[in-house]
């Protein structure tokens, strides 16, 4: 009878222990793993098991954690004392979860919800990785001699931003190249920004800015996609008022091609976080227009686009 006490309060109760078998995973693949729990000095009823995928935001003095997913896993069953279970895990991560990056941090949180008794949690630390499409252009990147921002991975109201700054040949020119990248069925389409030296070309306006594709063809040889990135960096470089928000969207604002090919979006890289955590980036967007940014429908992917383009149509 005193044993039975003391599992209510957390005595020789019943626990649970999620082993993962990789604590690294790519943005929308499936990590996998077994949950092992063990009865107390009692027989104990349990009235669930459910994982939480839990998100933690560092950003600007601001700290927010926000669940992701909750993840149900076994309903109600009785453990007697001493039996251990083993159980299987499986979980497919969303493709516009934000990748880890300094500020971004992920958890597995287990809860065995013992009944009449105080519930048994387990923390497993989760590092997502690039999927393997963004991690050529990183590659790519980097073989052009740019490096990772500490600051790099911010999340926005559109989305994670990924900062890179220049260490070769590009260096004299370009202070730093920002982009958010969108995982579409074909390809991966980025929202490419070259921050060039203030004064550079006389530019009053020193952000140029372009929207690119890469099919997931052009993505396998890092070399090719390289030097593909050397030539619109270049070109954006040498031809600057091509790449201006204004002159982008004068050119293409009755372009309905543009337009077109962003119904086959599946969203940005991060955008599902940007709109739980809308509170903490209300002062780039608030309320309604989160959702218009994160492209969750057609119309909403131009907004998108106006929006990082520099707003609504303008006429000369």
């Amino acid at each position: 009878m005193f044993r039975k006490f003391l599992s209510k309060l957390g005595i020789g109760s019943a626990n649970i222990n999620l082993v993962l078998h990789h604590s690294q995973v790519r943005l929308g693949e499936t990590i996998s793993g077994e949950f092992f729990i063990e009865g107390g000095t009692v027989e104990q009823d349990i009235n669930k098991i459910d994982v939480e995928l839990r998100l933690t935001l560092n950003q600007n003095g601001q700290v927010q954690t926000k669940t992701v997913a909750t993840i149900p896993v076994a309903s109600a069953f009785v453990i007697q004392a001493g039996e251990r279970k083993v159980l299987p895990f499986t979980y497919e991560l969303p493709k516009t979860l934000p990748v880890s990056r300094h500020g971004i941090r992920y958890t597995f949180v287990t809860r065995l919800d013992i009944a009449g008794g105080i519930d048994h949690l387990d923390e497993d630390a989760l590092q997502i990785l690039p999927p393997l499409p963004l991690e050529k252009i990183f590659a790519a990147f980097e073989k052009l001699g740019f490096r990772e921002k500490a600051t790099s991975g911010s999340l926005k109201p559109y989305g994670q931003e990924f900062e890179l700054f220049p260490t070769e040949q590009f260096r004299e020119i370009v202070q730093e190249v920002e982009f958010f990248a969108f995982l579409e069925e074909e390809g991966v389409r980025l929202l490419l920004e070259v921050d060039v030296h203030a004064g550079a070309f006389g530019l009053q306006e020193k952000e140029l800015k372009r929207e690119i594709f890469f099919s997931y063809t052009e993505l396998t040889d890092v070399s090719i996609l390289a030097d593909k990135l050397r030539e619109i960096i270049q070109e954006m470089i040498e031809q600057p008022y091509q790449y201006t928000a204004s002159s982008y969207m004068t050119h293409y604002s009755h372009t309905p091609h543009l337009h077109g090919h962003r119904h086959g979006m599946m969203g940005a890289i991060g955008g599902f976080a940007a709109g739980m955590f809308a509170g903490m980036l209300a002062e780039e967007l608030v309320g309604d227009a989160i959702e218009e940014a994160l492209g969750f429908d057609g119309e909403a992917e131009e907004g998108f686009f106006d929006n990082f383009f520099g707003g609504e149509d303008e006429e000369f």
